[in-house]
């Protein structure tokens, strides 16, 4: 049984753990190999919520004095969720958790063809 590494004590990050390891374990692909895969997927749920965090407390935008200029700018969290969803859509496709990578999903759905075959 896989547990995630003592350094993930967000919630969400266990919870995430938790799921993709068991969906992993459905399939028969829980293995080293594929932990690490959740285990840096896990580390990168807690860096977001860190950085949901900081929005909440700082705001999407936040003022930036540099002297005697005043101005507001992106709170740089903002990109780098972006940055960390990205990556985690990345290490899901790794592990063929993607409904893109399903491979159940096959065929068509009118097996008699339809009207733009005829042109």
């Amino acid at each position: 049984m896989y547990k995630p590494k003592k350094i993930i004590k967000d919630p969400e990050a266990k919870k995430m753990f938790k799921v993709v390891s068991g969906e992993l374990e459905k399939e028969g692909k829980l293995n080293d190999n594929t932990i690490m895969i959740v285990d840096n997927m896990v580390l990168l749920e807690q860096l977001k919520q860190q950085h949901f965090a900081d929005i909440k407390e700082r705001g999407v935008v936040e003022l930036f004095i540099n002297g005697s200029q005043e101005m507001f700018r992106e709170n740089k969290s903002v990109d780098k969720i972006l940055k960390i969803v990205e990556q985690q859509r990345k290490l899901q496709a790794e592990l063929k958790l993607t409904p893109a990578s399903d491979k159940k999903v096959s065929g068509t759905v009118n097996d008699n063809g339809d009207d733009f075959e005829e042109f």
